[in-house]
């Protein structure tokens, strides 16, 4: 049970991460943006979701990258986030039958 609170708490997390980047613009990555994805990617990890940490560490590398160049291509960040939201939309789909 301890572990389904854990993986409700990290897909709550993701959401509200989620929701601060594109309230936020993804032109601004603040430093305590990038340690949260980093803490969600791991947590993702220890508790088996391998694709949302996959994800999670994939969009804090670009998102890195994008703080030093002026050729951002935001379309990849979209993405990225597109297909994470989507991610945690299904595990939440996939929690309610537990």
């Amino acid at each position: 049970m301890e572990n389904n609170e854990s993986l409700k708490t990290v897909i709550e997390d993701i959401e509200g991460l989620l929701d601060g980047i594109l309230l936020s613009g993804v032109s601004v990555t603040l430093d305590g943006t990038l340690r949260e994805m980093n803490r969600l990617a791991v947590s993702c990890d220890k508790l088996g979701l391998k694709e949302g940490a996959s994800m999670l560490f994939n969009l804090e590398e670009i998102l890195k990258k994008k703080r030093h160049t002026l050729n951002f291509d935001v379309d990849e960040v979209v993405r990225s986030l597109a297909v994470l939201g989507s991610y945690v939309s299904l595990v939440k789909g996939k929690m309610k039958g537990i």
